[in-house]
């Protein structure tokens, strides 16, 4: 509302966005499609892994972001080095758990008042 006071065109600048985000996550799926097969269920794994840095690091933070996907990948390849099979993802989601419960904001995340 405060964009649209000053003078930006909102509804231009939302389909914008919208656009570059379906542009990069086209060009997601087709960099990734060498690696995996291609089915509607194949991506559910990155969107965890993506909901679960995010969350980490703070909503809204790239730094937050960065930081936090790197501490679950440190943490998934820790995981993956020390125990069987696919008991990797338990490190990453109790990394995740122990953060919400110390830190509910993320890592970078500021507390909102109001």
């Amino acid at each position: 509302m405060g964009a649209a006071l000053v003078g930006v065109d909102v509804a231009r600048i939302n389909t914008f966005t919208f656009g570059l985000g379906a542009a990069c996550a086209g060009m997601a799926g087709a960099l990734i499609t060498p690696y995996l097969y291609t089915a509607p269920h194949v991506g559910h794994v990155f969107l965890l892994y993506g909901f679960v840095v995010v969350v980490l690091g703070g909503l809204g933070s790239f730094t937050g972001a960065l930081a936090g996907g790197l501490l679950i990948g440190v943490g998934e390849a820790l995981g993956a080095a020390l125990l069987p099979g696919s008991l990797k993802e338990l490190v990453v989601y109790g990394i995740f758990i122990l953060a919400l419960l110390f830190r509910p904001t993320g890592l970078f995340g500021v507390r909102q008042r109001g």
